[in-house]
């Protein structure tokens, strides 16, 4: 499976670290309105969009030199300050500046257009010259079946970009030049087909010409390794120019990549591929996990294949955590060239498990670590490994909780606070982490009961800035809590942080809020303790202090089996450590940790269910919250075949006097705790409000593609759909775990024919056909489906009805053969009702005509 994001402008630039020339504090972004749980908005302060986000929906930022980079209409970017400065990227709206070293003398100002809706990431500065003379060059793909293409254009002498409009039909665009030579690429690609990256050079004098790129000149070009049972999961294939600037990328999945060879001093081809075990999926991860990394710099030779040995590889193992259950994971990584961007390619991992990895040695990888639909993801530190063998690491170990963020959190700005805690997921290893699939609330009030600030309802990206402050230092206190409940996550259900802290004006200052961190050592890969005693550790620090004048201590340790609703306050120790015995009736444990410093600084931090206990989960039902008639594939069964983008719906109705919230559901095979494969809803459930108290919730299962997700045949038969709903007053839910069974199987097929046509009466006549399935393991396809009982029936011509004739076997190839005799005209079929495992089939009729 390949999954594709912005690399290092995602990670970097995203959250306002590209350089000088811009910072988080310079976004100018919308102001935006929360929604409270019960539908009414409940906002004070200004809502924004923060991180990632915050350059999708901005439409601004302010540069160093008082200029200003515009976004318009989500698709043009327009440069007022001395554009030779700066470099702008865009990737779906989202922009990021950097700056280039030069002045307006090396580069005339320009306005720059966005390539906002494609994949390449590009930078592309549509740069309009007031040269004297320009001439149109026609760039044409030649010998290919084009049906999208990406133009680049650079002059060989200074590396300045021409932006191309790629949009046109065909294999064609044009672009005007000025007399001078010139490097281009042209990117050809296609899902679940190869990708081009073709070059060219040519030069323009004094007239228009036409610059062809011939596909047939194109050679594959991978990185392969003596590991005969490893295979391609995923690729990103670049070219890379002097100055920074990129062409690409090609590459998705386990398709080929071709290149022109070409040389040319200065230009590289970048290959990023990972390599998993051949038959991988999401279900059935590969146990290993190469991770490399190869340049062709100035000449890509006439066949650019790479071998690599394993054994001089970088070497490590990594444990990936469950969040409380058997979920789909993703590693993602992508390659450092001391270049402006990248783009992360993925491999799936196991989870409860580990991974070992075989890195390029010497090369620094960002990392991702993402779970489930991908809106929960740690963010890793960035990595380098020596050749041989490296200490491995933990990812993903509960207690899932908050860090702060990397970049720093809530601030002081002059006379307001911007409020932006969203990392309230990471690992017990302080891996930060996002959900994307969270709810926010905030409020922000003073020591004499005045609110500054609050927000509910408000998701992982957004900040709330409070009204202003008074400038004189006073005590103030910031309420956040977190919640989600989530198809891929059992654990941290609710965070609620109560900080306490003192601030006066100041200028981009973060707030002194305390931090603390919670590790539990013993609990398994599904973040489960044994029954019996267990030890809590914890720590806490003050941001921005001094730590011996801090002096931040731990106060207090609490735990709860019931999810909150009362609790056992323990002994702790100096180091901040307490011990208590998990009862073996516990199925989860939450945590409360009490910290202070002698600033006036206080932290409550309650999580809900931050680790398991040895008691499986039952079914729940708190409140009035009710679930019924759960249809999944509106009642009829679930038929995959080996293509991708299948789908299907399921839908279920959720009460409570209150109202309905909201409410999702997921499908699994196997046993709820430790499912053998999960399917998910590619977006959140979305609940339609039938009336006050009744809601009609509707996941949709998209994008299904069985060898990718799946991977076994074994896992076709009965799965079951796990419900939960929730109400409006937050006093009630219902978790379902098996609140409907239903079959998924294998598609199949059936064909007829009988012989001879047309037939003598009387004459025998020989009906063969073939029975087969939809594979979903390494194969793809469809075979022979050996053994099964096959009904062969008859349709008299002018009639209606078909009558079963006789019941035939299928071959250990699938093929069927059998005679009968030619009495009438009409039709002949093969009939197969299904098993618990594949769909029924039947054949088209086949007439003969009886003479």
């Amino acid at each position: 499976m390949s999954v594709f994001r912005v690399g290092r402008m995602r990670r970097r630039a995203a959250m306002g670290l590209c350089g000088a020339a811009l910072t988080a504090s310079t976004l100018l972004t919308p102001t935006a309105t929360a929604t409270a749980t019960g539908g009414e908005p409940a906002t004070t302060g200004t809502v924004s969009p923060t991180g990632d986000a915050a350059f999708r929906a901005g439409r601004s930022v302010e540069m160093g030199d008082h200029g200003r980079v515009e976004l318009i209409d989500g698709r043009d970017i327009r440069v007022t300050a001395d554009a030779a400065r700066y470099s702008v990227a865009s990737l779906d709206g989202t922009v990021s500046v950097r700056p280039t070293g030069k002045s307006a003398a090396d580069r005339p100002a320009a306005e720059l257009r966005s390539t906002a809706g494609t994949e390449d990431a590009r930078d592309v500065p549509a740069t309009t010259y007031a040269a004297a003379s320009t001439y149109a060059v026609k760039l044409s793909i030649t010998n290919a079946d084009v049906r999208s293409k990406s133009f680049y254009v650079w002059d060989r002498k200074t590396w300045t970009s021409y932006a191309v409009d790629s949009n046109t039909a065909g294999g064609s665009s044009t672009v005007k030049l000025p007399p001078g030579d010139y490097f281009s690429v042209a990117l050809h690609n296609e899902w679940q087909e190869p990708s081009y990256l073709l070059t060219r050079t040519f030069s323009v004098t004094s007239a228009a010409k036409t610059v062809t790129f011939d596909q047939r000149a194109a050679k594959e070009t991978a990185i392969r390794t003596d590991d005969t049972t490893a295979t391609r999961d995923a690729a990103a294939v670049w070219i890379s120019v002097p100055g920074g600037d990129l062409a690409g990328f090609a590459g998705s999945g386990a398709d080929k990549v071709y290149v022109t060879p070409f040389s040319v001093s200065g230009v590289s081809l970048r290959l990023h591929e990972v390599l998993g075990k051949k038959g991988a999926s999401a279900s059935v991860p590969s146990p290993y996990r190469y991770d490399l990394t190869h340049s062709f710099t100035t000449t890509v030779p006439a066949s650019p294949v790479v071998t690599v040995r394993a054994s001089t590889l970088a070497k490590t193992v990594t444990k990936v955590g469950a969040p409380g259950t058997r979920t789909t994971a993703y590693l993602q990584t992508v390659p450092s060239f001391g270049e402006w961007t990248g783009v992360f390619v993925a491999s799936s991992v196991p989870v409860a498990g580990s991974v070992t990895e075989y890195a390029t040695p010497g090369v620094t990888y960002s990392r991702l670590l993402s779970y489930g639909t991908g809106e929960l993801s740690l963010n890793l530190p960035d990595r380098t490994l020596a050749a041989g063998t490296s200490p491995g690491e933990t990812l993903g170990a509960a207690p899932l909780q908050p860090h702060r963020s990397e970049w720093g959190g809530s601030q002081r700005n002059y006379g307001k606070i911007r409020l932006s805690e969203p990392n309230a997921f990471g690992d017990s290893a302080g891996h930060t982490a996002v959900d994307g699939r969270a709810t926010y609330s905030y409020k922000l009030t003073s020591s004499g009961g005045i609110t500054y600030a609050q927000a509910d309802g408000l998701d992982a990206y957004q900040s709330l800035t409070s009204s202003s402050l008074p400038s004189l230092e006073q005590t103030y206190t910031l309420d956040q809590t977190v919640h989600r409940r989530v198809p891929y996550s059992r654990l941290s259900t609710d965070v609620h942080n109560a900080w306490t802290f003192r601030s006066g004006y100041a200028e981009g200052r973060e707030l002194p809020l305390i931090d603390a961190k919670l590790n539990v050592p013993g609990l398994d890969g599904y973040g489960r303790a044994a029954a019996g005693p267990v030890q809590v550790r914890a720590s806490a620090t003050t941001r921005n202090a001094d730590a011996a004048t801090a002096n931040t201590r731990i106060t207090g340790l609490a735990y709860s089996t019931d999810g909150g609703a009362t609790w056992t306050d323990l002994d702790v120790a100096a180091d901040g450590s307490a011990t208590f015995d998990v009862p073996a009736t516990a199925s989860f444990v939450s945590l409360r940790v009490t910290a202070a410093d002698d600033q006036g600084g206080i932290l409550r931090r309650t999580i809900v269910r931050a680790f398991a206990g040895p008691a499986p989960q039952s079914d729940e039902t708190v409140g009035a919250t009710r679930i019924s008639n759960v249809v999944v594939n509106g009642g009829k069964r679930v038929e995959l075949s080996d293509e991708p983008l299948q789908e299907f719906k399921a839908k279920f109705t959720a009460t409570d006097p209150s109202g309905v919230a909201g409410g999702d559901m997921y499908l699994y095979k196997g046993s709820y705790d430790t499912p053998d494969a999960v399917l998910y809803g590619t977006w959140p459930a979305a609940c339609t409000e039938v009336n006050a108290t009744t809601s009609t919730c509707e996941a949709h299962f998209a994008y299904i593609q069985p060898r990718w997700i799946l991977g076994r045949n074994s896992l076709a038969g009965t799965w079951k759909a796990a419900v939960w709903a929730e109400s409006k007053d937050g006093t009630g839910h219902a978790d379902l775990h098996a609140a409907k069974s239903f079959p998924v199987v294998r598609d199949a097929t059936l064909t007829a024919n009988a012989a001879p046509e047309p037939v003598a009466k009387g004459k025998t006549l020989t009906i063969t056909g073939k029975l087969s399935r939809a594979d979903w393991e390494t194969l793809g396809g469809y075979h022979g489906y050996a053994d099964q009982k096959v009904k062969l029936q008859f349709r008299k011509k002018g009639t209606s009805t078909y009558t079963t004739v006789k019941t035939v076997t299928t071959s250990s190839t699938g093929t069927l053969k059998t005679t009968a005799k030619a009495s009438t005209d009409g039709y002949w079929r093969y009939v197969f009702t299904g098993t618990s495992t594949t769909a029924p089939a039947t054949a088209s009729g086949d007439y003969v005509d009886v003479r």
